[in-house]
């Protein structure tokens, strides 16, 4: 058995001469490590009962082809063969009956009826948009598409990806796409309007008119103001959660369905001590005809926005704001919740007591 190194059609080869069933043989192969693991093959045959010599030629060729492919790639055979699954036959559905099944599915889910009805909304939009385009055929651009024509903000594109992106998600795990095209969305820059926020003078004004005219609303106002809770977590607040210190904000109370502990400033357990209806009735209808009377615009979080600015400025610890706020660091805070003031107001703003 020779291996030598020789030029074979103008490229460079490893030859490897031999007799197999007393026939002359000849062998090239790219590399010498190819070669000689042949040769190995080969000299192993007999310790392994003739196992190379009982092989078709086409046999042998698929041997060497896996081997040195497995060299290539630095992976061992035998690992890549019991690692192997059998390929499991594609599904087809077009983003309409997959929406419907995927809505199907979340009727025993733990979602809230808020947080269903958004995802609802937001899929039934998608199924619109896309409607008998395959699953499997739905690209990243194809969603960029669909966010442009609508011209949705960047604050809005966010919330639909994070209401359809566990859609995608599903797809791939039951077989309908290969991918979850909201992964790769190229997402505009951020809104550049900076968030909206109370004024200390809106926010004095807001807190004094409900403790004169509706006094029931000032804990949710005050909760909102001075503590940051979502508006949607205080309307599940109960008087029990609030001790001296902390407003116990419970798993199963916040969005995120994690439990935190807000502090209670002395500004906010100023106007907690005036009672009032924890959870408001009626909020809505009585809030808006609050805020009309007032003549102030009233705007999406902008309480929380408004303590998120002045909690930042007053305290100068944007991972202090971010805890209070329920984020796992300030990227948040800083991308769209913080809207720049100055340390005057920050101090005017913690200062709003009620009226003596």
């Amino acid at each position: 058995m020779q291996l030598r190194k020789v030029v074979n059609h103008g490229n460079i080869r490893w030859r490897v001469t031999t007799r197999l069933n007393g026939k002359r043989k000849q062998r090239f192969f790219e590399s010498r490590e190819g070669a000689r693991g042949w040769i190995k093959l080969l000299n192993a045959d007999d310790a392994s009962g003739g196992f190379w010599g009982q092989r078709t030629v086409a046999e042998r060729d698929e041997i060497i082809s896996a081997f040195n492919a497995s060299r290539e790639r630095q992976v061992p055979l035998l690992e890549a063969i019991l690692d192997w699954q059998p390929l499991v036959p594609a599904k087809s559905a077009s983003v309409r009956e997959a929406v419907a099944l995927y809505l199907g599915s979340l009727a025993a889910s733990s979602f809230r009826s808020a947080s269903l009805k958004q995802i609802k909304s937001n899929l039934k939009q998608l199924a619109s948009e896309l409607d008998c385009t395959p699953c499997r055929e739905v690209t990243s651009t194809m969603m960029e598409e669909w966010f442009m024509k609508r011209n949705w903000k960047r604050s809005t594109i966010d919330g639909v990806i994070a209401k359809v992106g566990p859609f995608f998600s599903w797809c791939v795990r039951e077989g309908y796409s290969e991918v979850n095209p909201c992964k790769a969305v190229k997402r505009p820059r951020a809104d550049k309007e900076p968030p909206a926020i109370f004024t200390p003078y809106e926010a004095k004004k807001l807190l004094e008119e409900a403790y004169r005219t509706d006094n029931g609303l000032v804990p949710f106002l005050a909760i909102g103001l001075f503590a940051g809770v979502r508006p949607m977590e205080i309307m599940r607040l109960k008087w029990k959660n609030i001790s001296g210190q902390y407003i116990e904000v419970s798993a199963a109370k916040s969005k995120t369905r994690q439990r935190r502990l807000v502090e209670v400033l002395p500004s906010l357990s100023s106007w907690l001590e005036l009672g009032g209806e924890l959870p408001a009735r009626n909020k809505r209808k009585r809030l808006t005809a609050l805020v009309a009377k007032c003549g102030l615009k009233w705007q999406q979080d902008i309480m929380r926005h408004s303590f998120a600015s002045y909690h930042l400025a007053m305290f100068r610890s944007a991972e202090k704001t971010a805890l209070e706020l329920g984020h796992r660091d300030s990227t948040m805070l800083f991308r769209h919740y913080r809207e720049l003031v100055q340390i005057a107001d920050a101090e005017e703003y913690w200062s709003i007591k009620p009226p003596t």
